[in-house]
């Protein structure tokens, strides 16, 4: 048994707040007497000729405002740059069908939202052409759309959309719009520039640590380290006796100061003193946590999660493989940490929230109001990753404005973000394998052991997601449960594309103290290094080509092979440049493949990055220019993690604490990154996350071609 986080959060939203209207259309007759012309939520045309689409994925830098505006564009025959695109408010019409939230992840924006809204824009230009047929007294048929124009084949008639819309609003919405064909697409596919790009550059986009409000007080606030509990006492006889301090406030996660300004409340924040309470776990160091996973993978308690075929009875002649492989935890380090701002007396917050309609409830729970009464104002964001999936900062900002009766923005500290993110889960895999004389794989053995993200999450969400009545003992069953069964842990792990005889994978939850979260690719991030890494290894000990081995065992005619060959077309695999080392992986995840090479040279024992190549097969790519940009960032995320990405722990707490101690690729290191996308006329699928798990292991298998030394634990070592 198995339960997806796509299923778990949809029935905790389910518990929490009720079903989703997945497709909210306007009913016939709604329209008033020169209203706008609105055929659902997502998009309003007013008489005065403006066409107006409410973004309800968020934008953190994936193309959410280009890629939905242009997917309605199309079907209504406008330049998406005529466009003018509002974050949408929290509204059961924007709930995502597959989570049941408001929510921005998994990939999932343009894959779930390509037909809906190239069915709002059809609808409205149907809705455009019966108006002017009626008006003109011409069949549909003698009329067309071109640049938010109706008009006549034979050039007698030219309608503006705003000379329409009143008459337009009056008609029923069409249930089953006719779409256009992909022959016909003027958008669609097309290089088109980000509409995010000019706010961003002439500074006037808004992100959250931007809300320009006055008179707002600044709250900073001192948590407890990662494993420790509650406050048990604290002293702010220093802290309130600093210049600008307005009021130190202790609230659940821990003491806030506000003040007039954000050094002040940050000076007052250092002078209070604190005293926690002990942690109630054993596991409050890196080693310690380290130690129970290796114990778990030596036990003999596991869940089997996937077996397949069987193993050989008789063993003797077969080569046996055995590997570890160990991936720490991970911090998101967004480029914005994070903050919130919320005003007591009109109930509204100011964030940028990958769910927003989450942000409500906390800000709701905050208040001590009810969540209808609360509005968000949902701004860009300035990285999320999954980190801004948890609206803590919300609702601590909230229990600060409620203490203190002002409006109050509270902001993090780089530090604050590193140490009390909710982190990628630290994971350990033992991987075994058998090959016959002729170097067939014959058995696959996978164990996994390390702590469940949505045991964690579970807890983390319970507050809004569960009614008040539910006892925090059924909280924490249901979240032992989703611990057991959850796949975020071995996803990728259970989904092997390789046709083998014999695949068993089992897993071991073993909790720790240290919250977790969705981080880039989430499950996908640990296993597709363990992965490929072990196929290489197996190409390795067969003797064989790494490439060539995978395509033995992929399905003739499958993405996974067409991507490998595409990579390995513009990598020249297996003809480098002397004194160049290639190594490759492949994966699937957000129902995208992704094939990487990476390049590296050597200099005096140390490796250098030399080149990444990247292809994907995503289905039809709404607007290349964007699939590009999300793969490079993609796959320099994932080596950044590769080569970076460590959090740590000692008595309690992490260790890092900024970009200096947890660093990022600079551009010096970074290699240069070459896209290649396979044409397919399919359906999109994900393109925000499906390149960053396959980049460490394509690394670690360079590193591997290039020393003749395995890496099996990340962070690797280039010298």
């Amino acid at each position: 048994m198995s339960l997806s986080r796509r299923a778990f959060i949809r029935n905790l939203s389910v518990t929490g707040g009720g079903m989703v209207l997945g497709f909210h259309l306007t009913l016939p007759g709604q329209a008033a007497e020169g209203a706008d012309l609105t055929p659902n939520a997502f998009l309003r045309i007013t008489p005065a000729g403006e066409i107006i689409v409410q973004i309800h994925k968020v934008e953190m830098g994936q193309g959410s405002v280009t890629g939905m505006t242009s997917l309605i564009a199309e079907e209504l025959e406008v330049d998406p740059g005529a466009v003018r695109y509002e974050m949408a408010q929290v509204d059961k019409a924007f709930r995502d069908p597959e989570y049941y939230l408001q929510i921005t992840g998994g990939s999932n924006a343009t894959r779930v939202n390509y037909e809906p809204l190239r069915r709002t824009g059809a609808a409205a230009r149907e809705m455009l052409l019966q108006a002017a047929a009626n008006r003109t007294g011409l069949s549909q048929d003698q009329l067309y759309c071109d640049k938010a124009t109706v008009r006549s084949r034979d050039g007698s008639t030219s309608l503006a959309y705003n000379e329409l819309v009143t008459d337009a609003a009056q008609l029923r919405v069409p249930r089953k719009p006719a779409l256009k064909q992909p022959a016909d697409f003027k958008v669609i596919g097309k290089q088109n520039a980000r509409l995010d790009n000019q706010p961003k550059v002439d500074g006037t986009a808004s992100f959250g640590i931007d809300a320009p409000l006055p008179e707002a007080l600044v709250a900073v606030v001192r948590r407890p380290p990662v494993t420790a509990g509650p406050v048990v006492s604290f002293d702010d006889s220093k802290a309130r006796g600093l210049p600008g301090v307005h009021k130190v406030v202790q609230i659940e996660s821990g003491v806030a100061v506000v003040a007039s300004n954000y050094w002040r409340a940050r000076k007052a924040a250092e002078a209070l003193q604190l005293e926690w309470q002990s942690a109630d776990s054993e596991l409050t160091s890196s080693a310690a946590i380290a130690g129970a996973m290796d114990r778990a993978l030596d036990g003999d308690k596991y869940t089997r999660v996937q077996k397949d075929g069987q193993a050989p009875r008789d063993q003797s002649g077969l080569l046996a493989l055995e590997a570890d492989y160990s991936l720490p935890f991970l911090a998101h380090a967004t480029m914005e940490p994070m903050n919130a701002t919320v005003d007591p007396d009109t109930l509204e917050v100011w964030v940028g929230s990958q769910a927003p309609d989450l942000a409500q409830k906390f800000a709701a729970l905050g208040l001590g109001v009810d969540a209808d009464e609360v509005t968000v104002h949902n701004q860009f964001l300035g990285g999320g990753f999954g980190r801004r999936a948890v609206p803590d900062d919300v609702f601590e900002a909230a229990q600060i404005a409620r203490a203190v009766g002002r409006r109050v923005k509270l902001v993090w500290s780089r530090e604050d973000d590193t140490r009390h993110d909710y982190y990628r889960p630290a994971m350990k895999s033992r991987l075994k394998a058998l090959l016959d004389d002729d170097g067939k794989v014959v058995s696959w053995q996978h164990r996994l052991a390390g702590p469940n993200l949505m045991q964690s999450f579970a807890q983390s969400l319970s507050p809004a997601v569960f009614p008040s009545w539910v006892p925090d003992a059924l909280v924490k069953f249901g979240a032992g449960i989703a611990g057991r069964f959850d796949d975020s842990s071995v996803e990728g792990a259970t989904d092997l594309p390789y046709g083998l005889p014999h695949i068993e994978v089992g897993y071991t939850n073993v909790q720790t103290p240290v919250r977790l979260g969705y981080w880039r690719s989430v499950g996908h991030s640990h296993t597709a290094f363990v992965v490929e890494s072990f196929v290489d290894e197996l190409a390795h000990a067969a003797n064989t080509d790494p490439l060539e081995l995978r395509r033995q065992y992929l399905p003739e005619n499958s993405r996974h092979r067409e991507v490998l060959d595409k990579v390995a077309e513009i990598s020249h695999w297996g003809n480098a440049p002397e004194g160049r080392f290639q190594g490759i992986a492949v994966h699937e995840s957000f129902h995208s493949v992704v094939a990487e090479v990476v390049e590296v040279s050597m200099e005096n024992g140390t490796a250098k990055l030399e080149k990444a190549y990247c292809a994907i097969h995503c289905g039809r790519a709404i607007n290349p220019d964007i699939v590009h940009q999300q793969l490079e960032g993609g796959m320099l995320f994932g080596l950044t993690a590769a080569l970076k990405g460590e959090i740590t722990l000692k008595d309690g707490a992490v260790e890092q604490g900024n970009f200096h101690d947890y660093p990022v690729l600079r551009m010096n290191e970074a290699p240069e990154v070459i896209v290649a996308i396979v044409d397919s006329d399919a359906p999109p699928t994900g393109v925000g996350e499906p390149a960053t798990p396959p980049a460490p292991a394509a690394l670690a298998n360079a590193l591997f071609a290039a020393t003749g030394k395995r890496q099996r634990s990340l962070p690797l070592q280039l010298g």
